[in-house]
């Protein structure tokens, strides 16, 4: 059997193809020197982006991180501060004879004078431990007492440990003095104004009468139930105008 070759030749001509690949060439060299640009653009933007990123994390996020760290340090020491303030308080009504029942009642009257106001338990404890070796009843004499100590604190813009060792004071001595008097007129009461009304007489003879030790403890609590007085007026005041604003239409 013989053996055939086959041979095919195509002609034709060939220019048309050619420029054809020539033109798609051209269109895709076009193409990417159009893109290049975006592709840089974009790229340019990627940098922006971190660098804006970079920025926040080092002037925003590591500073608030920082603050948030240190707040949280305040308020963990405050909160060692006041249990260790509610602890030395339970100490000295211990040490003054007070049984854990009877210590119990007194820190109830503690935590109800403080109760709806900014004064902390740790300042009342300490104030009521106070009042207690004054002479102060446990129960409700205690409880009103630390609320006019806690009101007269409010309206003067004090602790109300402040306020609790000077009104402790004339419970002490069972007079108030004119050391006592001065030391509310310098927190801003005016207290020589307040005691004159009281007593119908002149602010002179109420000086004169804290020299000699006149202003009996029984006329001081009077002015305090006065104080308080005040304060709550001043509370309702405040809720009022609070009310007030809530409800006006924004």
């Amino acid at each position: 059997m013989s053996d055939y070759k086959l041979s095919v030749s195509i002609d034709g001509d060939a220019s048309g193809m050619k420029k054809a690949f020539q033109v798609a060439n051209a269109a895709v060299a076009d193409f990417d020197a159009k893109t290049s640009g975006i592709t840089s653009r974009m790229g340019s933007l990627g940098k922006g982006v971190t660098s804006l990123g970079q920025s926040i994390n080092k002037h925003i996020s590591k500073p608030a991180i920082a603050a948030t760290s240190a707040l949280a340090g305040i308020t963990l020491v405050k909160g060692f501060n006041r249990l260790a303030g509610i602890d030395d308080a339970r100490a000295k009504l211990l040490g003054l004879g007070h049984d854990a029942k009877s210590v119990d009642k007194i820190m109830s009257s503690a935590l109800a004078s403080v109760k709806g106001t900014s004064f902390g338990m740790d300042e009342a404890a300490t104030t009521a431990a106070g009042a207690c070796a004054a002479g102060i009843k446990q129960g409700k004499e205690l409880t009103r007492y630390l609320s006019l100590t806690a009101d007269a604190a409010a309206i003067a813009g004090t602790s109300m440990s402040d306020m609790g060792a000077i009104i402790n004071k004339v419970q002490t001595s069972n007079r108030a003095y004119t050391e006592n008097l001065n030391q509310l007129a310098d927190r801003g009461l005016p207290i020589y104004q307040w005691l004159a009304d009281e007593c119908h007489t002149t602010q002179d003879a109420v000086r004169d009468m804290a020299s000699s030790g006149a202003i009996h403890q029984k006329c001081f609590c009077r002015l305090l139930k006065r104080i308080s007085a005040v304060r709550q007026k001043q509370s309702v005041t405040t809720h009022s105008r609070h009310r007030l604003t809530t409800s006006m239409p924004h």
